[in-house]
């Protein structure tokens, strides 16, 4: 008996050893397409979204072939940035032909026999100046954008002096106003574009006038182009629902009320019960929607909601409908990056409600940025998603209170033991 009771007294002391995570520990699974590159990603569906546990998306992980589990990191998706450069159409607006006289010396040498002689010879000559002015359109289909840089290409007399410029902007050819009275532009090779280029352009102006007020021979304008980015919203999930509970943890970034009536505007009160509350309180006042489809009118802006995990949501509106309003909320699209050892393929595991996967942040272990990952990896798709652990993974499994009946067993076992070591004693000093 006393042998026994060591090894319990050890199994206390330590605890119960925690097996190996595996897919089984998760809810569902899927698995991945193949890669030949180390990094991949795989843009999260709503599906696995709405199966999460944690509002940190930490219930997810990366198993490889063996069940090994890979190093992962999860970030959303940016928006989208695309540069233009597009040529900008512009034509002569004005012409200068000014009478200047230069002085020109010249010198002849002459060398016979033993003696040199120099003739020098100084005149002056009529120089004819041609100044151009130009007029540059900024317009693109109808829009200006909001350039970064207007960079042009010309060719003026002397090259190697500076050319200097006046800028005017304006929307009429008569009300141009000046930006700038003097900006310094070079033609020579440099690697610097400032050099050869113009910013600090007002937005929406539809022309820009270049004028020299420098003393140059000649001003040729070749080439001008404009420089400026397109930024597009970033991807988002869109989740319809059909009652006030929120189908998710993980937080929905936005929401739209949509009439099901044709051609409404609702607008009303917008309110909400998240964390330990029970009552609901106000999100937001004066909430306004609708469906008008039309080209003057512009579409309904999401309403933005607070970082809070939300556990339901009301809304009162005070316009008579003769159906209720259709909700959507808007989540980020989120990929998940994980780093391959060769031992594919991969597969995608979710749904923990412990949350504890032992999984590597791979944030900790690159060379660069997560974003410069993101961009150099490989998006791999996801394959039907199965069974796994099975639903029950969602929900908060039993716990026995092994710990207790532990204790209550050892300390059962330790009087035993002590008692029968106390009878043995007895039983020497009687016959002894």
């Amino acid at each position: 008996m006393r042998n026994l009771l060591y090894p319990l007294i050890m199994l206390l002391w330590f605890g119960p050893v925690r097996a190996e995570t595996t897919p089984l520990d998760f809810a569902y699974k899927a698995r991945l397409g193949d890669s030949e590159q180390a990094l991949q990603r795989i843009e999260l569906p709503i599906d696995v979204i709405l199966a999460l546990t944690s509002s940190n998306l930490s219930d997810l992980a990366v198993f490889n072939i063996r069940d090994e589990l890979v190093p992962h990191a999860i970030t959303s998706k940016p928006r989208t940035v695309i540069d233009h450069s597009p040529e900008l159409p512009f034509f002569e607006f004005d012409r200068y032909l000014q009478q200047n006289s230069r002085t020109i010396t010249t010198r002849e040498q002459n060398q016979q026999e033993n003696s040199l002689s120099e003739l020098e010879t100084t005149e002056t000559v009529a120089v004819q100046s041609v100044r151009k002015d130009y007029l540059i359109e900024l317009s693109i289909n109808d829009k200006v954008p909001n350039f970064d840089r207007i960079e042009l290409t010309w060719t003026h007399e002397p090259a190697s002096q500076l050319l200097e410029v006046r800028i005017e902007a304006g929307d009429e050819l008569d009300k141009l106003r000046v930006i700038k009275s003097r900006k310094s532009l070079t033609n020579q090779e440099s690697g610097d574009v400032n050099w050869r280029s113009i910013k600090g352009i007002p937005r929406n102006k539809k022309y820009l006038r270049l004028t020299p007020v420098n003393d140059v021979t000649s001003f040729e304008l070749q080439n001008v182009r404009g420089h400026y980015r397109e930024f597009k919203e970033a991807p988002v999930l869109t989740y319809q629902i059909d009652h006030d509970v929120f189908p998710s943890v993980v937080r929905a970034e936005a929401m739209r009320i949509i009439p099901t009536d044709s051609n409404r505007v609702i607008k009303g009160d917008l309110y909400g019960v998240w964390g330990n509350n029970e009552s609901r309180q106000r999100i937001r006042t004066g909430y306004r929607q609708h469906n008008l489809r039309a080209d003057d009118v512009k579409p309904s802006k999401p309403i933005g909601l607070p970082r809070r995990a939300y556990k339901s949501i009301w809304f009162t509106t005070q316009e008579d409908l003769f159906e209720a309003p259709r909700v959507e909320l808007i989540y980020p699209q989120y990929e998940l990056i994980f780093l391959g050892d060769d031992n594919g393929p991969y597969t995608l595991a979710w749904g923990n409600h412990e949350s504890k996967s032992p999984a590597t942040d791979l944030r900790a272990i690159l060379k660069g940025s997560l974003k410069q990952a993101q961009q150099q990896s490989a998006l791999v798709t996801l394959s039907a998603i199965q069974e796994s652990g099975g639903p029950s993974r969602l929900a908060l499994q039993p716990t026995r209170p092994w710990k207790k009946w532990l204790l209550w067993t050892l300390l059962i076992l330790a009087a035993i033991v002590t008692g029968r070591m106390a009878f043995k004693l007895y039983h020497e000093m009687i016959y002894a």
